[in-house]
């Protein structure tokens, strides 16, 4: 009876080591995901040398080939999204408020004008859901371009 009570407290080490681990692994995929969003973000703002918004009325019910050819920064952004699996669903758009305006993708970015120039600050989110506890919360991911500078004729500030 001794040996049998003694396995049971092993085998239960033993599956709640398997399932920290997996925990584990599984926040910091979402957590790589988030960066590598943010960070592409942050790449095709700095490409298109601003933000432009997208030019279909739906976004999400674009296909991929108009997305991939689009020369709007907000198109390609949703397709990289879509691309690399990032869950776009699970953010609501009033975790945005104080980080700019949200886009459809689950992505919040503002534009921060001076007098030289304007920069873009980026703001990606995880979230988490703990299913056995029956809660949830998210962790914003923030950065921002470097400066792109503009001509004094240029009013995309004003």
């Amino acid at each position: 009876m001794r040996e049998s009570i003694g396995g049971t407290w092993l085998l239960g080490f033993v599956v709640l080591f398997i399932v920290l681990f997996s925990g584990y692994l599984a926040v910091s995929i979402n957590y790589t995901k988030a960066f590598k969003v943010k960070n592409q973000i942050i790449n095709l703002i700095e490409q298109n040398e601003g933000f432009r918004t997208s030019s279909f009325g739906n976004i999400a019910g674009a296909s991929n080939d108009q997305l991939s050819s689009s020369d709007r920064t907000e198109d390609k952004i949703y397709y990289y999204i879509k691309d690399i699996g990032y869950a776009t669903t699970s953010i609501d758009s009033d975790k945005c408020s104080g980080y700019g305006t949200y886009y459809t993708g689950g992505y919040c970015v503002r534009r921060v004008c001076n007098a030289n120039g304007v920069y873009y600050k980026v703001t990606s989110f995880i979230k988490f859901e703990l299913p056995l506890i029956w809660t949830s919360f998210t962790i914003p991911i923030h950065g921002e371009t470097k400066m792109i500078f503009y001509d004094n004729s240029d009013v995309r500030c004003g």
